[in-house]
């Protein structure tokens, strides 16, 4: 996969010996993709974004050194098969990126991570999904052609359009360089 140019988030980690395994990957950036704009907002950068599967149940997510290192559950604490809700985690990463700037569940530390739900909530009724492609890609097409081969191919497909258009608009007025060409309709016939 190729590397970001400014990266929000340094480094993925997921935990390969649980279940659906790249399906965790993939949630995690997923849901790095949907907090970028927050994040470049402020300039704020997470060292490691990381699942993990606490013993403590309750547990959703823990902030280390202002954003070093992020952890967030992915999944349900009865069964390690089942992931949370995509929005519920994506709002414990909003919680925990309050954490880069207010240590304490304070009143400071509230307001930021409500304004920091607004924004997002601002971002998807715009319509945002998140950010790039997830996934590897596949390069389509064979090698680079030659320049000569590249226009001979251009002008050859301009002039299929050309007389396709002509085809299909023959009754419409034609334009070239701000002179009316008079046109006539396909069958003989003046309009």
């Amino acid at each position: 996969m190729t590397s970001e140019y400014d990266p929000a988030i340094a480094t993925y980690q997921h935990e390969k010996s649980r279940p659906r395994e790249a399906e965790a990957l993939h949630m995690l950036r997923k849901i790095a993709s949907l907090v970028k704009p927050i994040m470049r907002q402020r300039g704020w950068k997470v060292g490691v974004l990381t699942e993990f599967y606490p013993q403590e149940r309750n547990l959703l997510g823990l902030n280390f050194n202002g954003g070093d290192r992020i952890c967030l559950r992915l999944r349900h604490a009865a069964d390690e098969r089942q992931f949370l809700p995509l929005e519920q985690v994506t709002d414990t990463m909003l919680h925990e990126l309050s954490h880069i700037v207010h240590g304490p569940h304070n009143e400071h530390f509230h307001n930021l991570w409500n304004q920091l739900r607004d924004e997002y909530e601002n971002l998807i009724r715009k319509g945002y999904t998140g950010e790039g492609f997830l996934s590897t890609g596949q390069k389509l097409g064979g090698g680079r052609i030659p320049t000569h081969e590249a226009r001979r191919r251009a002008r050859a497909a301009a002039e299929k359009r050309r007389v396709l258009g002509l085809e299909v608009h023959q009754c419409e007025e034609v334009r070239i360089y701000g002179k009316s060409l008079p046109t006539q309709p396909l069958d003989g016939q003046q309009s």
